[in-house]
């Protein structure tokens, strides 16, 4: 099928959500703009996928060399793509944790088929060259409530914590020093509903402001945090 216009035209339009055979109408049709859309859809299918999202921008090139946005993203795209063989162990470490999407459909918060739409939704809105957070998405589409988000980032830390993945985030630091999971849970709750309505507030302020941790607390955890980061690159 992967040579038969016909046949993989017939197989996408009865519904199938196929990378493969995307690709491999990408490979059969000739008109540039057709083959940009054929990367586009196999891309939203496999939004994690840097040599797919980096055939997509160059294909976008091809067709406008001055799109200054897929130019940029390009770049950023190649550069993930060198970085991929040579992490160092922090980031091995990292790699450890399983998926937030994945949490959820272990949860039962979302089906398969709900994380599939919500990924598709994500990739579609980084390549308007916005950022959006998958949870944040996930909130927004009406598809889990704030407190679902922030309990299954908690099973995420935990199962970070459970395959010695490095922290990554100001709240393991915290947990890791003595705050009670369930405040960082409360606080991750009241940051989510705070993005919903347009208010961007820090996790260490509401901490702070709920005084559940001391500044002092904070600026230990943020310098331990930044003293991890910058041993990547000894």
């Amino acid at each position: 099928m992967r040579h038969d216009f016909h046949a993989l035209r017939n197989h996408l339009a009865a519904g199938h959500r196929c990378v493969d055979a995307w690709l491999a109408l990408a490979k059969l049709v000739t008109v540039p703009a057709h083959q940009l859309d054929c990367l586009a859809r196999a891309s939203a299918l496999a939004p994690d996928d840097v040599e797919l999202e980096i055939a997509y921008l160059e294909q976008r090139l091809n067709i406008d060399p001055g799109d200054a946005e897929a130019a940029g993203a390009l770049r950023a795209a190649r550069a993930r793509r060198a970085l991929t063989g040579h992490k160092p162990r922090l980031f091995k470490q990292m790699d450890a944790s399983p998926t937030l999407g994945s949490i959820l459909v272990q949860m039962g918060a979302i089906t398969l088929q709900e994380l599939e739409w919500l990924l598709e939704e994500q990739a579609a809105i980084r390549r308007r060259g916005e950022q959006m957070m998958f949870g944040d998405i996930a909130v927004a589409r009406g598809k889990v409530t704030p407190e679902t988000l922030a309990r299954a980032l908690m099973v995420q830390i935990q199962q970070r914590v459970e395959n010695d993945g490095a922290p990554r985030a100001l709240g393991e630091y915290l947990i890791a020093n003595g705050l009670p999971p369930e405040r960082l849970e409360q606080a991750l709750t009241e940051q989510i509903y705070l993005r919903r309505i347009g208010r961007r507030e820090t996790l260490g302020e509401i901490l702070l402001r709920r005084r559940w941790v001391t500044r002092d607390q904070i600026e230990r955890a943020l310098a331990q945090q930044r003293q991890d980061a910058l041993s990547l690159f000894r």
